[in-house]
């Protein structure tokens, strides 16, 4: 049985589960795939304790004001799918090309955001290798290179970072 105090979820190899907070049942699940999902208050300091026939599982949760970015974890050199990415019809997404979002002037300054993260500066192509190079670039999707790119650049992108500048994306309408 294993509690995950943070989200009050708990799995386990038991079919049903009680959980407690503060000594005080949030009831009993039964869950054919083992996995149950609880709504804990948080007001403080909560003291969790999941029961499953003779296992105990327990953890504390703290509640705070404001979450301590230091404790997410940020991928480095990050990768993501196709289907992490929303896409708003109309609009540009990573999923389209660095020619085609070029274009256009709000697709422009989100290309320079992109050079800024990898450390090229804004409007600088930083690669050399002339018109062959920006042609054959300009055919890759900003996924696509980024993927490529890896752990390559200096300045490692986190799929944090990727998905804020698909956001910023899914606001520049294509023409």
């Amino acid at each position: 049985m294993r509690l995950h105090p943070l989200r009050g979820s708990q799995y386990s190899n038991q079919p049903e589960v009680e959980l407690f907070a503060n000594g005080v049942s949030m009831g009993v699940q039964k869950a054919e795939d083992h996995f149950f999902r609880f709504t804990v208050p948080n007001n403080g300091t909560t003291e969790l304790v999941a029961v499953a026939g003779d296992l105990r599982d327990s953890g504390t949760i703290c509640h705070v004001d404001q979450f301590d970015e230091s404790y997410r974890l940020k991928e480095q050199g990050a990768i993501l799918n196709w289907f992490d990415i929303t896409e708003k019809e109309g609009f540009f997404s990573l999923n389209d090309t660095i020619k085609d979002i070029s274009a256009t002037e709000g697709g422009r300054a989100v290309m320079g955001e992109l050079m800024a993260m990898v450390g090229m500066g804004a409007g600088s192509s930083g690669m050399g290798g002339g018109a062959d190079l920006s042609q054959m670039l300009g055919g890759f999707t900003i996924l696509r290179l980024t993927n490529l790119m890896g752990n390559m650049t200096e300045n490692k992108i986190t799929k944090e970072m990727l998905l804020a500048l698909n956001e910023r994306l899914n606001n520049v309408p294509r023409p």
